[in-house]
């Protein structure tokens, strides 16, 4: 009886003793296309971006996007026989910090809020014409820039395909819908608005999940 305490005792000490494992802290690389879809001024824009980051302990994302849109001229004011007189081309480029975390991830889907801020500057260049009866038009060109700082909080949709045997690589892609609200907190500028709701749905290419499978062939055959 004795023996089998000590026996016991020496087992407790040993669990005792057992060091904690602690989760370890992982980086996954995370990149995509983001065109978004909006409205600046009343007019339907394509704003074109790409975003590259990291996947933080598979919790959330944090990262830097690039952004730009070019604006095919408008026609801002017409004259009484309907010719245009003024005319406005708008061009954007601004770049962002943004922190994605996830709401939750399921196999099939997987569903994150996104918060972002950045810095960007407009150009935009207006023409003018005027017309004196019969004599040709006269245009004047006028340039002008802009700096402004972005934000904006949105909601975000990974949608994946499911594990098909024969068909695994299917898992590697999949499609992307966020929505969100764009707001300018500082514009030099204030006669011009880059305030709005903002769209986009697009394909996905899951590159943490690529080198994962890489990851663990390559210990599968050592």
């Amino acid at each position: 009886m004795l023996c089998f305490c000590n026996y016991a005792a020496a087992q407790d000490s040993i669990t005792a003793h057992k060091p904690i494992k602690k989760n370890k802290f992982s980086l996954k690389p995370n990149t995509d296309f983001d065109q978004r879809f909006s409205f600046i001024d009343k007019q339907s824009v394509n704003i074109w971006g790409y975003r590259v980051g990291v996947i933080v302990n598979d919790k959330y994302k944090v990262g830097i996007g690039g952004y730009f849109l070019n604006q095919d001229t408008t026609i801002v004011r017409t004259d009484r026989f309907g010719n245009a007189t003024s005319k406005l081309q708008r061009k954007l480029y601004f770049g962002t910090i943004y922190y994605e975390p996830y709401l939750f991830q399921k196999e099939w889907v997987e569903m994150s809020l996104v918060f972002e801020i950045g810095y960007g500057r407009a150009v935009l260049d207006s023409a003018n014409s005027k017309r004196n009866g019969n004599r040709p038009v006269t245009v004047v060109n006028v340039e002008d820039k802009q700096d402004f700082i972005p934000a904006g909080a949105g909601i975000s949709f990974n949608f994946k395909v499911p594990d098909i045997k024969g068909l695994h690589f299917l898992t590697y892609i999949g499609i992307n819908a966020m929505t969100g609200l764009r707001k300018t907190i500082f514009e030099s500028d204030l006669k011009n608005n880059f305030d709005g709701w903002y769209w986009s749905i697009g394909g996905a290419i899951f590159i943490d999940k690529i080198l994962a499978d890489i990851k663990a062939k390559k210990t599968s055959k050592n």
